[in-house]
């Protein structure tokens, strides 16, 4: 006789395989609607008036859906009105809201919005944010100052605003931080990184404090003796990459204590680097390597050490 945990678990296998068939009807209706000649089909006479005008209502709903997918996907920035429940708002809560869609790799990433308020001055909107969701490390507000100022030079002459132009720069903007982002995760995966058993943090901290207490108590060649022990035996590897929250700086390290800054263009290649060797001088032949997309700086510093030649200042 089957147990209470027995018939659960087939009742939430149940409810899964039910939940897939549903969304396997829905993607195999989407394609059947999306039929250029369906729409023709349906209106021959042999067909019935009941099913016909339903099926007809289903087929424009597709296409305003589709539609809409294909201008979120090719334009990317969209406008729309939007009440601010607040009583005491400017312009009784009427806020103009744009919205931009970030898509990579055929996916939708995410979507931000900015909301912006307005004044009236002779005639002419002048445009001002309001609130938004765009993260702290987009310049959003040199976009502001620059394609929608609220001031001007001569204070009798409105500024002149581009809504379109600061809809296209800020939207780029996201795009190319995602882009940054990403490879950054894909140089972590690639290096390994995320596979590594993270230390316990107590251990950590204990083994650093008795190195802190060590560098201080004791002369120079125990100090020089605590950093050789740092120092892991075996093969050359990552240990760590890092960067900054908008992706324009990179660090890496390595097991065997070299440290590579990089500096990130926007389009995300590295066109500086900075590499501190063992003995803290500086590896002109690593940071030469670093040169170049972020994609192939694992295959382009993943090389041996007797080969990588390594010079320095």
């Amino acid at each position: 006789m089957a147990t209470t945990e027995d018939l659960d678990a087939e009742i939430n296998d149940l409810h899964a395989r039910i939940a897939t068939l549903q969304a396997h009807r829905s993607n195999l209706a989407s394609v059947l609607l999306s039929q250029p000649h369906l729409s023709a089909r349906l209106q021959t006479p042999n067909q019935k008036a009941k099913s016909s005008s339903a099926a007809q209502r289903a087929i424009e709903q597709q296409s305003k859906r589709n539609l809409e997918n294909i201008y979120r996907a090719c334009t990317g920035v969209t406008a729309y009105k939007v009440k601010d429940p607040d009583p005491s708002a400017i312009n009784n809560g009427n806020i103009l809201g744009v919205s931009i869609d970030v898509s990579i790799g055929g996916k939708f990433i995410e979507t931000y919005h900015v909301l912006l308020n307005w004044r009236e001055r002779i005639g002419n909107r002048l445009l001002k944010i309001h609130k938004h969701t765009i993260p702290p490390c987009i310049p959003l507000q040199h976009l502001a100052n620059k394609w929608l100022p609220t001031s001007w030079k001569d204070a009798e002459i409105d500024p002149e605003q581009d809504l379109v132009r600061f809809g296209r720069l800020l939207r780029k903007e996201l795009v190319s931080w995602h882009m940054r982002v990403k490879a950054v995760d894909d140089l972590k995966q690639e290096a390994g990184i995320s596979s590594l058993k993270p230390r316990d943090a107590n251990d950590g901290e204990v083994a650093n404090a008795g190195q802190t207490l060590n560098a201080f108590v004791s002369d120079d060649e125990a100090s020089s003796d605590v950093e050789e022990d740092g120092i892991e035996e075996g093969p050359v590897r990552i240990l760590d990459i890092e960067n900054d929250a908008a992706v324009r700086e990179i660090t890496i390290t390595w097991s065997d204590r070299r440290v590579a800054v990089m500096t990130v263009t926007k389009d995300g290649r590295i066109e500086k680097a900075s590499c501190r060797a063992r003995d803290g001088g500086r590896d002109i032949s690593m940071s030469t390597k670093a040169i170049g997309p972020i994609g192939g700086l694992i295959r382009r510093l993943k090389q041996p050490m007797s080969e990588r030649g390594v010079q320095q200042q």
